[in-house]
């Protein structure tokens, strides 16, 4: 499937015939740069890098303007450290500015709905269609009670948020070449390291900082796309609330502490007296269980629309949320699916310097990096 990305006025004449494209993922905390190579069907990973930002930006109020000069500078000093020559970048975008719908039109061809998508596409989007870029992929032809439909998987942002995010790459020396979705650059993640021989249905939940991705695969194709306001940071404000510590304090105790899920992990705490462990689990259990409910919706929409004998898998966790100990079994435990950390570069070739030891962070921007630009000429 060749996913949609969102129609920007970019000139891309002088990128005819580059093959070298970065995938640039800026979330809250960090942004991940990813390149790949591509030689016969066979992806290599070229450059990786993760650049975190400094506490002031993570924890404190900052005007916007100079927040993005920080992140343009911080990009622009990985880029030279790591020797990174390409110079054409893919971004993403997702949250309360984005909204992905999927739409049965009246019967009409790819030409004629590009000519036309304005008009077409402003039923399904609640904001000013001026606002927006659109994007649009086309599933294929289905028929209802009698009509040919032409069923699109339709894409808007606003404006605002591209053009900032756009700015950063400017800034950093990048240039901005295809402007994607966070869900639709997941899908691609798990394309190129999917077992080619095994048809199933997936969810994706990249946890980031302010906003989780849900995405349903079915045999490759999207058929649900969520954004939802839980992320890593909801577990750590809960427990700043709770605690009455700091956003920093709160932050660690997050991270040390994680969910206890089975009865002996908690037995085990009660026997080691780690009171700690036992109240910060007790606290984040109810993020979690809010977390799992914005998945069970999920599922059930999509039983509701490919009918209730569809068959769930497995559910891949990603994001720098998906890090917090023992979150997948807890899902795994709660929905009665196979649960795990996705792993982004399972089937690409690495370096034999390559050190990460955790790379869920890197799902977004090593599908972005897999986007190729001759699809937007």
């Amino acid at each position: 499937m060749k996913l949609p990305s969102l129609s920007v006025p970019l000139d891309l004449s002088m990128f005819l015939g580059s093959k070298d494209l970065l995938g640039v993922d800026i979330g809250s905390y960090s942004v991940k740069i990813t390149q790949l190579k591509n030689s016969k069907g066979k992806w290599s990973l070229s450059k990786y890098a993760i650049v975190p930002f400094p506490e002031d930006i993570v924890f404190q109020e900052i005007n916007p303007i100079e927040k993005k000069a920080i992140i343009s500078s911080l990009i622009k000093d990985c880029i030279s450290k790591n020797n990174i020559t390409a110079k054409n970048a893919a971004i993403s975008v997702s949250g309360s500015s984005v909204i992905v719908r999927y739409v049965k039109f009246p019967k009409i061809s790819k030409e004629d709905l590009a000519k036309s998508i304005q008009f077409e596409a402003e039923p399904y989007i609640p904001f000013d269609i001026k606002e927006v870029n659109l994007g649009f992929y086309i599933l294929g032809e289905v028929t209802e009670e009698g009509q040919k439909k032409t069923d699109t998987v339709l894409v808007a942002a606003k404006k605002d948020i591209i053009q900032s995010k756009m700015d950063i790459l400017y800034d950093a020396g990048l240039k901005p070449a295809i402007v994607d979705v966070d869900a639709f650059a997941l899908e691609s993640s798990y394309e190129i390291n999917k077992d080619p021989e095994i048809q199933e249905t997936v969810i994706i939940v990249n946890i980031g900082a302010n906003v989780t991705n849900i995405t349903i695969l079915e045999n490759g194709i999207s058929r649900v796309v969520r954004d939802i306001f839980i992320g890593g940071n909801t577990f750590t404000r809960t427990l700043q609330k709770n605690l009455q510590c700091d956003f920093k304090k709160a932050e660690e105790l997050k991270q040390k502490a994680g969910l206890l899920v089975t009865p002996e992990e908690k037995e085990q705490a009660l026997k080691d007296d780690n009171k700690e462990a036992l109240q910060c689990s007790n606290i984040m259990v109810s993020v979690a269980k809010d977390l799992l409910n914005e998945i069970h919706r999920s599922i059930d929409f999509f039983y509701s629309q490919r009918g209730e004998q569809q068959v769930i898998n497995k559910i891949l966790l990603s994001g720098g949320g998906a890090k917090l100990n023992n979150l997948e079994k807890y899902i795994s435990q709660e929905l009665k699916i196979h649960t795990e950390i996705f792993d982004p570069l399972k089937r690409i070739e690495k370096p034999s310097n390559f050190s990460l030891i955790q790379t869920c962070d890197f799902a977004v921007s090593i599908g972005l990096a897999t986007r190729q630009l001759k699809e937007k000429q």
